[in-house]
């Protein structure tokens, strides 16, 4: 092979590569960027699967918190383990306040206690002692009934699983992991809830709920500002000072969840089964 010869190859080759480089630099750079929009404006608002973590998985929000908690084991994963000096509290998620509509799901394992409630969870109110929604457990100091007495509320629509009014205690839930559920759909103001995926068989006095004799319609929830786990709003200084019956929740939670629309039966058990 003749000098010339290897020559004009190796310039065909430079040729080549530097053109190849030319076209891989005139293409533009991939820029991969959340949809941001989808995600603000989607049903699902806040998302806590407590993984090591208290981050908001839907909305990228961190926690603000108080007192001493731990991670423990959970059904998925990890959960958050409170403690009677704790409780977290989250920036609004973006939607809430004027969802019209939602859905609260979330795992539960907690030990009986005794004197006053303790708070699950709070969507505050800073105009009302109450808050917009909440959910907290009464003590229990009976050595064999293993019932919950739990109060759910949402803009003054009190739902209290007591034995009265249609509504029973909520059986077996000391000790284990439990599911609970919670929805409503401002369209037909229809409210329903969950346990470990099974829609509760409620009277329509709870099921449909009325404001003046009229159906109550869409939701917009007054003064929303933050959202607490594990307490009260008096834990985070609004509507005044914690009464010594509010407690903070020593339970465990797991796999949190609050969405814009009232999931359907179906839906409501696919976090069952998936957890």
């Amino acid at each position: 092979m003749n000098l010339q010869y290897i020559s004009k190859l190796i310039c065909g080759l430079l040729i080549g590569i530097t053109f190849a480089s030319c076209q891989k630099m005139d293409r533009p750079a991939m820029n991969i960027i959340p949809d941001d929009t989808a995600r603000i404006n989607g049903p699902l608002q806040l998302y806590l699967p407590f993984e090591d973590d208290l981050t908001d998985s839907a909305q990228y929000n961190k926690a603000s918190e108080a007192g001493t908690f731990s991670f423990i084991e959970g059904p998925k994963g990890k959960a958050f383990k409170g403690t009677a000096n704790s409780y977290l509290q989250y920036p609004l998620p973006q939607r809430l306040a004027d969802a019209g509509s939602f859905t609260i799901s979330f795992w539960m394992n907690t030990a009986k206690h005794t004197g006053g409630a303790q708070g699950i969870f709070v969507l505050p109110n800073t105009g009302d002692f109450w808050g917009n929604v909440f959910a907290i457990v009464e003590g229990n100091d009976s050595p064999t009934d293993n019932s919950m007495l739990l109060k759910f509320t949402f803009m003054g629509n009190w739902i209290e699983f007591n034995g009265n009014n249609g509504l029973s205690r909520l059986p077996d839930m000391y000790g284990k992991w439990k599911h609970l559920t919670f929805t409503y759909d401002g369209t037909t103001s229809v409210f329903a809830a969950y346990l470990d995926g099974v829609k509760l068989d409620l009277p329509q006095n709870v099921s449909n709920r009325t404001k003046n004799n009229a159906p109550l319609g869409a939701l917009k929830f007054a003064n929303p500002s933050r959202f607490v786990i594990g307490g009260f709003q008096q834990h985070i200084g609004i509507s005044g000072a914690r009464d010594s019956w509010m407690l903070s929740y020593t339970g465990a939670l797991d796999q949190f969840r609050v969405f814009t629309r009232a999931l359907s039966p179906q839906e409501v058990n696919n976090l069952y089964t998936g957890r």
